[in-house]
């Protein structure tokens, strides 16, 4: 927990290898248990919350990585989520996923490249534990992926390409394989090595574009090699990652006419609303929108009403942001400072009337909950965001922030030694390594001490908020006004008896 630690860290849950190997020393898939999760992962993720989607794929994946339509499904979702601006995973979400054994690791460490695509690093890592979990099937599914991305990479090297030709190699991709050789040879054509390897690697690429090996396991030889030359582009396209101009506009294109052949499919509602609103101009928007609308009011998925409603919300958000950069460029100038303001509440109560939508849709997600609950704190209706956020404590991945944030609500009505109990209990449940979220929480519990010693004219808290202060200011003396809180706690256990 970081500089500020105190309690003991619960135990782990076990893990699905664990629980199989202490039977059999093996990993047993568990496909039912499996379904359930991917079941739930899909109804979420049509909610808009990707995050939370992925890593319910992801503990699915974990109790059965078999197949590849998951892991199809997990990407496509990792997509959107990239593009709409997606972080990568924080360290509590990559701990839910710990585990001893190579199914538990390479599930995490396709988990971590989901939330990060154009991270070659943790890629790197991921096909690593692919292949130390014998998963050869999704590795050479992603491989072709991975190198159109290591293609793109601004800064290009012999050894990355021949760890990547490692990499690739232990999936038996062996088309990319040869294609990162080449690669190294074109850095280097002086390495009589490369050559070597190159004709090794040219073999192995021969004999499965061929479909030889595919032939002797009866698997349809040279004739299930032939594919639709146009289906491929179309199947490309729509997988990038980082798609260039031309192909967004070959996406789009093919978008617009499967809407218009297909207009009560939900399939092209979402994809034509999506590739126009990633386009993020005034026309594509407004196109974007008008589309999600007729989808809502054509197949009654209230999916496509919510989607609708966050491009006005993301909208509204850019008007804000603007307002508040001409205030702050001008300081002394009240209208600025009122228009900003008014256009703030605006767009907080616009949030707000979405977010309660959201929630009447998908009253058991409580990632909604407990957005609303910060829209309700920053409007001053501090009641309704104590009940939200009260509601969300015993979801484990909203607890920390939620007890945080209910902290503050009960600052804000002046009810300091709540807040104190609620700080506390949420520095409790912060787990190794995240120190980046303790620090506020801290310095919100000072906060509410230095009151609490006002209050009640007690000098006990004046100096415990003094041992916080004084460890924040150890850690970064340019934290906040943590500098002017500093002589106010000086001035507070002066004045106040121990």
């Amino acid at each position: 927990m970081g500089f500020f630690s105190f309690g003991k860290k619960q135990p782990a849950e076990p893990t699905p290898s664990t629980a199989s190997a202490a039977s059999s020393g093996a990993f047993v898939a568990q496909p039912d248990k499996a379904a359930k999760f991917f079941d739930h992962a899909r109804t979420i993720a049509q909610t808009g919350n990707h995050e939370y989607s992925m890593m319910l794929y992801a503990k699915g994946l974990r109790l059965d990585p078999s197949g590849l339509t998951r892991h199809e499904e997990l990407f496509k979702i990792a997509i959107t989520f990239h593009q709409s601006g997606g972080k990568s995973a924080g360290k509590e979400q990559v701990r839910e996923l710990d585990g001893p054994g190579p199914i538990d690791k390479f599930v995490q460490a396709e988990y971590v490249w989901m939330r990060d695509l154009l991270n070659m690093d943790v890629a790197f890592r991921m096909m690593e534990a692919a292949a130390k979990a014998g998963q050869v099937e999704f590795g050479a599914w992603l491989a072709p992926r991975l190198l159109d991305l290591l293609r793109k990479q601004k800064k290009q090297s012999k050894s990355m390409w021949l760890k990547a030709k490692v990499i690739f190699s232990g999936v038996e991709a062996w088309a990319e394989a040869h294609a990162c050789v080449e690669e190294a040879v074109r850095v280097d054509p002086t390495d009589t090595q490369l050559a070597s390897d190159l004709k090794e690697l040219t073999a192995r690429h021969a004999l499965k574009q061929g479909g030889y090996e595919n032939a002797k396991s009866g698997e349809g030889g040279f004739r299930g090699m032939v594919k639709d030359s146009a289906k491929q582009q179309a199947l490309q396209d729509s997988n990038s990652i980082a798609a260039n101009e031309e192909t967004e506009a070959r996406n789009l294109e093919r978008a617009r006419t499967d809407y218009a052949e297909n207009p009560m499919s939900s399939d092209a509602v979402q994809k034509l609303g999506t590739l126009l609103r990633r386009r993020a101009t005034e026309v594509s928007e407004e196109e974007a929108h008008g589309v999600f609308m007729a989808g809502f009011e054509r197949l009654n998925e209230y999916r496509f009403r919510m989607l609708a409603g966050e491009i006005r919300v993301m909208q509204m958000r850019r008007t804000v942001v603007a307002a508040q950069k001409k205030s702050e460029a001008a300081p002394d100038n009240a209208a600025l400072k009122t228009e900003y303001e008014t256009l703030r509440r605006e767009f907080l109560t616009l949030e707000g009337k979405e977010l309660r939508e959201k929630q009447r849709n998908y009253p058991t997600d409580r990632s909604i909950k407990a957005e609303l609950g910060r829209i309700e704190f920053e409007l001053g209706n501090y009641e309704d965001a104590m009940a939200a956020f009260q509601s969300c404590k015993d979801e484990a991945k909203l607890r920390i922030s939620a007890t945080h944030m209910l902290g503050r609500c009960f600052a804000a009505s002046g009810w300091h030694g709540e807040a104190t109990g609620e700080y506390r209990d949420a520095l409790q449940s912060l787990g190794a390594g995240e120190s980046d979220r303790e620090l506020p929480i801290r310095y919100d519990l000072m906060v509410s001490l230095m009151e609490l010693a006002r209050s009640e004219k007690n000098g006990s808290f004046a100096r415990e908020a003094g041992e916080i202060c004084s460890a924040i200011v150890r850690r970064d003396i340019s934290y906040r006004d943590i500098r002017v809180k500093r002589k106010d706690i000086d001035v507070l256990v002066k004045e106040l008896p121990a």
